[in-house]
């Protein structure tokens, strides 16, 4: 497998750059409950994923918000034709390789027991928006498993065109899983609880969105 090669100076032009490039293609990026508590180091966050956007929109809010030494996965073949990625936090999976995504799931787990955090698509490939259900990869499950101590955070992403000739980001970090709900239960199981956690968190976003209740969305 690939592993991350973070480089500072990258990360600093590439911040600056993403922040430019999204605000250029969309009206607004909307956050919901950007205020609440801090988020724990030792997290690996879950995301839907429909979208080319959804990479540079988390690596936006990991650096406004969340603010973490983060790293995130990549498909082998992405990875290859575009190195670069590993210069800021981006390592290699292959789900159709046993020994490739053994080692991607193990690399993993040591970036969280350094006290990063890990952003992933447990649905792996990009699929539509309002497909139901998101389907789960065991991924996320095999890593908590191996892992002491970590929190499993839902993160939900939702594009929408509306009133303008834009369209907007609407983005929501939720709280740590409760670990009570998944800690003895068997990796098919916890799969299930990620999905379903995830899946309603953005049932509930959209919600928000289609409604037009967007009081308390901070606007970046």
């Amino acid at each position: 497998m690939i592993q991350a090669d973070k480089s500072p100076l990258i990360m600093w032009g590439f911040t600056r750059f993403n922040r430019f490039f999204l605000r250029h293609h969309f009206q607004r990026i909307r956050v919901y409950n950007a205020n609440h508590a801090p988020i724990p180091s030792r997290s690996l966050f879950l995301i839907n994923h429909s979208s080319w956007w959804d990479a540079l929109v988390i690596f936006f809010l990991n650096e406004q918000i969340v603010r973490s030494d983060a790293y995130g996965m990549m498909h082998e073949e992405g990875i290859r034709r575009f190195p670069f990625f590993k210069k800021i936090g981006v390592y290699s999976m292959n789900s159709g390789d046993r020994r490739h995504l053994t080692a991607s799931l193990a690399y993993s787990q040591k970036l969280l027991s350094e006290n990063k955090t890990v952003w992933m698509f447990p649905q792996g490939d990009e699929q539509h928006l309002e497909k139901r259900p998101l389907q789960f990869s065991n991924g996320a499950a095999y890593i908590e498993e191996h892992t002491n101590d970590i929190n499993i955070i839902p993160v939900s992403l939702y594009y929408s065109l509306e009133h303008t000739r834009k369209p907007n980001v609407y983005a929501q970090l939720g709280r740590p899983i409760d670990r009570s709900r998944y800690i003895h239960h068997s990796r098919k199981e916890k799969t299930r609880v990620f999905e379903e956690c995830v899946t309603i968190q953005l049932d509930e976003l959209k919600h928000k969105v289609v409604t037009e209740k967007v009081n308390h969305f901070t606007v970046y």
